[in-house]
């Protein structure tokens, strides 16, 4: 005889494997198997049998009751159930008019928010793993699909939550990325005393070796907020996100010397970091950011002589590769009459 845990098994392959590949006869039988588990309570079995019959690629598929099977579990605590009431409303009603509009946003508000508290939850009874997932949530979004997020605003008591979270998991759990996030929320605030906070917090995970906290300290420098400006001290902090392996920082340590901030101008090293950040491979879809300010940056340095000898052509090819990467500045240089000899 099957067990639980093989029907549970038997669901989650089908529900995981795309549209044609899953076994209907065998996932109709497990989910018929325990639903009378799920009519007894059992938060499990409910979940995963709203999971069965929201996925849309079965005969078997049906968002009413997999609605009510994800509201049971929720009910009783389920934070996976209310995350996909909320992406359930949001997406899979998409041409459904039995359902307005408005109850559609309403409805996917209702069980977002839901999920966060069920989370915060969780947190409160000392969780620490959920306690930085729901600082995540409330700060940044993170695991949440910006279609949702367009229609969610989270209250100043959720703010205030998150900084709350962030300063036990950095002061408790000596966690660097919490520290970070406490800083960025701080910074956010843009007030003075903010500011200087938001420095001591990038200053204890740069201590702990985080290192795009250094070139948060570069830039806190730089810009003299949260500390006395110190164009000096910016570029040795962007130097050290740069050895720590941070592009931003090496890219902003390549700005410094292009154009003397905080040192001399050295035109051989800022190429050379260009190139470097130039040739990476591109790892987050064709328009990075570091990468096309790179090779626009070198197409300008060939463009002005700056380090190399003038070069039109060069400079031509390296400011199309940097527009075909979504650099507006690149986009707007093309137009420059000294290309007018390679412009197609």
């Amino acid at each position: 005889m099957t067990n639980l845990t093989e029907y549970y098994k038997i669901l989650q392959r089908f529900y995981s494997l795309y549209a044609g590949e899953g076994d209907d006869e065998l996932a109709r039988h497990a989910a018929d198997a325990i639903t009378p588990l799920a009519e007894k309570g059992n938060t499990k079995a409910q979940y995963m049998l709203g999971r069965y019959y929201s996925w849309g690629y079965h005969h078997q598929c049906d968002n009413q009751k997999a609605i009510y099977w994800f509201e049971k579990a929720a009910d009783k605590g389920s934070d996976k159930a209310a995350e996909a009431l909320a992406n359930l409303y949001r997406y899979d009603f998409g041409d459904d008019e039995t359902i307005s509009a408005q109850a559609k946003k309403d409805f996917t508000h209702k069980w977002h928010y839901r999920w966060v508290e069920i989370l915060k939850a969780r947190a409160d009874k000392g969780d620490m793993a959920t306690k930085k997932r729901i600082a995540d949530i409330l700060s940044w979004g993170t695991g949440v699909p910006d279609e949702v997020l367009e229609i969610v605003e989270y209250d100043d008591n959720y703010e205030g939550t998150a900084a709350e979270l962030y300063t036990e998991l950095a002061e408790e759990e000596k966690d660097a990325d919490a520290w970070y996030n406490l800083g960025m929320i701080y910074y956010s605030e843009a007030t003075e005393e903010a500011l200087r906070k938001s420095f001591d917090c990038f200053m204890k995970a740069a201590d702990m070796g985080f290192n795009v906290a250094y070139r948060c300290i570069g830039a806190a420098y730089f810009d003299g907020r949260g500390v006395d400006k110190d164009w000096h001290k910016a570029r040795e902090w962007y130097q050290k996100g740069a050895e720590a392996g941070d592009v931003m920082s090496k890219l902003l340590l390549a700005q410094c010397y292009k154009s003397g901030i905080g040192g001399e101008k050295d035109y051989a090293e800022a190429m050379k970091l260009y190139r470097q950040i130039a040739s990476r491979r591109n790892l987050y879809g064709k328009y990075n950011h570091e990468v096309s300010v790179a090779q626009y940056e070198i197409g300008n340095m060939y463009l002005n002589g700056q380090g190399v000898e003038t070069d039109i052509r060069q400079a031509f090819d390296w400011i199309r590769l940097a527009a075909e990467n979504g650099n507006i500045a690149a986009e707007n240089a093309l137009n420059n009459k000294k290309f007018r000899d390679f412009r197609r």
